[in-house]
């Protein structure tokens, strides 16, 4: 069901702003380093990504990965370095922020809200107009097939459900850049296919990192690799050049670059 909702109703979703496709969207990392008493957690980190090509976060427990998509979020403020957006400089952190959406490995919602209400919130958080909201807000529904779980309050939902109402309120101010820790822990194998083809759609015109430990999810989706490890940044490729390193083979890879 979720997957041929998701098929019927992906291209008619008024919550999309069209992109030229001339136009290229740049995140642009520098030299970023974040401290947490006397360790590095991120250790001069720098890179890009663009639209069009979904960025893959690995790493080792440990390694930085939810530091940096802290940083990135401005949950976290780095101590040396920068990050922009196209110009917009993370400095300018109002209009750094209204193009930036995070969805956390663990959940953010308001546990005592139902799942409609949560929506309707984000919706006027984000200042979305009173005459587009409720249009908006159905089509992220549709999207992300929560029609059964709208009057459910958000303690009671699935992990599945959870993860999946985090994405629709992120969807519904359509950021430029989103950042997804773990976005398919807890979808069963339909929700998963569904899931990924939402991200591939959405990545043709917007920045889009993903961070996991899903090899699955890495090889259906990426098309950049970026593997951190103790806080230093050790590869920033194309997948198929990593994977290149070890016979093809991408969690060899994994393994020999974290070894060395």
């Amino acid at each position: 069901m979720f997957f041929i909702i998701v098929e019927k109703f992906f291209k008619k979703l008024l919550y999309i702003d069209i992109v030229n496709e001339s136009e290229i969207i740049m995140l642009k990392v520098k030299e970023v380093s974040k401290l947490f008493s006397d360790k590095k957690a991120l250790d001069n980190v720098s890179f890009s990504v663009k639209t069009g090509k979904i960025a893959a976060l690995l790493g080792e427990n440990g390694a930085g990965k939810s530091t940096l998509l802290r940083v990135l979020s401005g949950f976290f403020e780095a101590e040396t370095g920068e990050v922009f957006i196209d110009d917009i400089g993370i400095s300018e952190r109002e209009k750094y922020l209204n193009n930036v959406g995070y969805v956390q490995e663990i959940s953010a919602l308001y546990g005592e809200m139902t799942a409609y209400d949560f929506l309707d919130f984000v919706a006027d958080l984000h200042k979305i107009p009173e005459n587009e909201k409720g249009e908006k807000i159905k089509s992220v529904i549709k999207m992300l097939d929560l029609q059964d779980v709208l009057t459910q309050k958000n303690e009671t939902l699935s992990k599945g459900y959870k993860k999946r109402l985090e994405l629709a309120a992120v969807l519904l101010f359509s950021p430029k850049m989103l950042l997804l820790d773990e976005p398919t822990e807890g979808l069963d194998p339909n929700q998963k296919e569904a899931l990924r083809k939402i991200i591939k759609q959405y990545a043709e015109n917007h920045i889009i990192i993903i961070s996991t430990h899903t090899l699955e999810d890495v090889e259906a989706l990426a098309a950049q690799v970026l593997l951190l490890h103790k806080g230093k940044l050790l590869a920033d490729k194309t997948l198929n050049e990593f994977k290149k390193e070890a016979d093809n083979d991408l969690l060899a890879s994994f393994r020999q670059a974290t070894k060395n």
